[in-house]
């Protein structure tokens, strides 16, 4: 009978240290998939303030394409001093006749 009892006691002892080392070994995993998912979630951050910081620069460049003049409009402008610059040289030749 004690014979018995002391192999369910050895088989016992040996399933639970087992079962300690399948739950050391999850245990492990666990720290590093969670140290993963620090690192994961840290990453998706900074993607987020650099997708906003470009989102905002488009913006910005958009705007300024807007407003920045065409080559038509440069065109346009220096046409239109042009002929003031000429009033004006008239108007200086006048007065000095």
């Amino acid at each position: 009978m004690g014979g018995i009892l002391e192999k369910r006691i050895d088989r016992i002892q040996n399933k639970a240290e087992m079962l300690i080392k399948h739950y050391e070994h999850l245990r492990q995993s666990k720290i590093a998939a969670d140290s993963k998912i620090e690192e994961l979630l840290d990453t998706v951050e900074s993607q987020r303030k650099e997708i906003a910081r470009l989102n905002k620069q488009v913006e910005y460049l958009k705007v300024a394409a807007t407003i920045s003049p065409d080559r038509s409009d440069v065109q346009r402008s220096r046409a239109i001093l042009t002929e003031l610059v000429r009033e004006i040289d008239k108007c200086i030749s006048e007065l000095n006749d």
